[in-house]
């Protein structure tokens, strides 16, 4: 091969070479995105930092007012398509079934579960009530059924009860204390006496009630006809008979106090036949 040949070969090699890609050439490494999320998060807090030292008003620093209300809010970063960028989420303040409450960005201090219930005021206490007593009458009268064979006597009771926002007629109750003293002075029963003093109880009470009324009910009526069996006594008997009754209405709330009182009152019956009633007629109240 002449001189000029390899020449010519020799620089078509160098030309070839000049013309190869750039491609080929080792590149200058890029920075990784984190690294550039970090240095943009530097290079922002930097210049916050810078903002905060600058004195108000300084007329050497320029006035960016303008230009940071167009920019967002720094502090929050958020990749995007692996490049990191500054953006204004909002700093939650209430966050309570859709809303949160933060004292500062980033801090959430009460955050989802139901809302706390309102506290209820206390509630007033139930009112006691007691029993109270409208109307008491006691009627003392000679039996209508009264005979020489069957000499007796008759009382008539009748109650009205309150009830209103402080009484209920359901803690009212009736009672009868008595007791009875006779004795047949001649005739052909003489001899024949009895006592039951002192006062007792007479087993009365609201349940003895002749027209049915409830506990509940505001009324009371009932009565009662102390005196002898028939065929005890003739009427050649020479009696005498004593009858002694105090009626109470009571309040079992108050552990049986008494709250209306009549009596003691005291019939009698005397002599023989006809025989006379005394203490009769009589009406308390």
């Amino acid at each position: 091969m002449s001189d000029g040949a390899r020449q010519a070969k020799a620089g078509g090699r160098s030309r070839a070479a000049d013309a190869r890609p750039a491609t080929d050439r080792r590149q200058t490494p890029q920075p990784h995105p984190q690294e550039r999320m970090l240095e943009l998060q530097r290079t922002a807090g930097n210049a916050a930092v810078s903002r905060a030292l600058e004195p108000p008003g300084d007329p050497t620093v320029p006035d960016t007012s303008a230009e940071n209300e167009k920019r967002p809010a720094t502090g929050i970063l958020r990749l995007k398509g692996g490049i990191a960028a500054v953006v204004d989420d909002g700093a939650p303040e209430k966050s309570v079934d859709d809303s949160e409450e933060s004292p500062a960005p980033g801090i959430v201090e009460k955050n989802g579960g139901p809302k706390a219930p309102p506290v209820a005021p206390p509630k007033a206490p139930v009112k006691a009530k007691k029993a109270g007593v409208a109307s008491f009458v006691v009627k003392w009268s000679k039996n209508a059924k009264a005979s020489p064979t069957n000499p007796n006597l008759r009382l008539d009771y009748t109650a009205k009860f309150k009830k209103d926002a402080d009484h209920d007629p359901a803690l009212a109750e009736f009672r009868q204390s008595v007791m009875t003293k006779f004795e047949v002075t001649a005739g052909p029963n003489k001899g024949l006496k009895g006592d039951t003093s002192p006062m007792h109880d007479d087993h009365y009470s609201r349940a003895d009630d002749i027209a049915g009324n409830a506990i509940t009910s505001v009324n009371f009526q009932s009565n009662d006809n102390p005196g002898f069996k028939a065929g005890t006594i003739t009427k050649d008997d020479v009696l005498d008979y004593s009858f002694t009754a105090e009626d109470t209405i009571i309040d079992t709330s108050l552990k049986g106090a008494v709250i209306a009182r009549r009596g003691p009152h005291t019939g009698t019956i005397k002599g023989k036949g006809a025989r006379s009633y005394g203490g009769v007629p009589k009406t308390l109240s």
